[in-house]
């Protein structure tokens, strides 16, 4: 373990630093027009019932959506006054990675989804994902169907999303604040490096993380790009991390073996934080609380609260097409102690009455 890092230049101005970077989310390039979540304002009477069909993507994680559902249907029970169950029917359906695989003689995954849908009749279809938005979306033979989309980081515009009967959330990470926060808790780092898979989309792909940081670096430190799908490679970057004062970590869900097989997402970050003599830092909540030290990270339960009170104003009356794709109303700021300990990090006042707290850190 290195020996205890402190910075002294960094306390004072930390609560500072983390109100622009709250501030500059807000301001952060999108793929299309945001706008903020205000509560609802406008809810169905508590009588009323609400059927939703929840598909989701291959490329979703079963903790992520479960974090989605658990947003989503909170928020509908708390602000919207539904029973689970009884107001409140929920149906779902996973895609596998290959939406073309065949669940049946003639049957694609993804059409078979679509039909269970159509068959559920839902008042509105939620997809979570960028998998299960493009695809289920495009193919959707219904175009009055309402749907509201979550946890998709790609170009709406692109996508086709910019129709009519659709709004959704947007999973867009915070590289820039993240760096921030990581040297703000560094005696004045020069270099950091970001690292990723080759295999994540748009926005939230590793060379698109880096072009961020690399427009707006967290000063003194500059980053470098590492990126890969191999895993012998993905070894050795974390090895070079060793020369770096601290690690970025973007998407590690497709990481390959010699053989070809995937290394699953769990095994990569559980390597990567006990082989990694640089402190590492997450975009997504689950990153840190499995053992990165910290970031201002995306949350599957906040992006299913958000799809929830677009849901609301929806079946309250609001067109979808008048509900622009919106980030979620609140990003979590996170620090893991056990982590920070790990590497000798000490975190401040100011930003212990700030964040999350909380996380565990692999035993070797």
């Amino acid at each position: 373990m290195r020996p205890l890092r402190k910075s002294r230049k960094g306390w004072a101005v930390l609560g500072f630093c983390l109100s622009l970077a709250l501030l500059a989310s807000a301001c952060a390039r999108t793929p299309a027009p945001t706008a903020s979540l205000a509560p609802v304002a406008l809810t169905p009477a508590p009588s009323a019932s609400l059927r939703l069909f929840l598909i989701y993507g291959g490329d979703v994680s079963e903790t992520w959506g479960g974090q989605v559902r658990i947003g989503l249907v909170e928020t509908l029970v708390r602000e919207g006054e539904y029973r689970l169950g009884e107001t409140l029917v929920l149906g779902e359906y996973r895609l596998p990675l290959d939406v073309g695989t065949l669940v049946a003689p003639g049957t694609t995954a993804i059409a078979e989804a679509i039909a269970q849908s159509q068959a559920f009749a839902p008042d509105i279809l939620i997809t979570v994902g960028n998998q299960a938005t493009r695809q289920v979306i495009s193919a959707y033979p219904d175009p009055h169907q309402r749907i509201v989309f979550c946890s998709f980081s790609g170009n709406v515009i692109a996508s086709g999303l910019n129709r009519p009967n659709v709004t959704g959330v947007l999973e867009l990470p915070y590289p820039i604040q993240t760096g921030r926060l990581a040297v703000s808790m560094l005696e004045n780092p020069a270099k950091f490096m970001v690292l990723g898979d080759v295999s994540s989309t748009d926005n939230v792909a590793t060379e698109a993380i880096f072009e961020a940081l690399l427009k707006d670096p967290p000063h003194p430190a500059t980053p470098v790009w590492r990126q890969t799908d191999d895993w012998e490679e993905w070894q050795t970057f974390v090895q070079e991390a060793a020369t770096l004062d601290f690690v970025i970590l973007g998407k590690y869900d497709h990481v390959h073996d010699a053989a070809g097989a995937p290394v699953l997402p769990d095994e990569v970050l559980r390597w990567t934080l006990l082989n990694s003599e640089a402190p590492v830092f997450g975009l997504w909540q689950e990153t840190v609380t499995q053992g990165a030290v910290g970031g201002l990270v995306l949350s599957g339960e906040e992006q299913g609260k958000s799809a929830a009170r677009l849901a609301l104003r929806i079946v309250g009356g609001t067109d979808p097409a008048a509900l622009l794709p919106q980030r979620p109303e609140r990003n979590i700021l996170t620090l893991n102690l056990a982590a920070a300990r790990h590497w000798g990090l000490l975190a401040p006042f100011e930003l212990l009455v700030t964040a999350s707290v909380g996380g565990t850190f692999p035993v070797p």
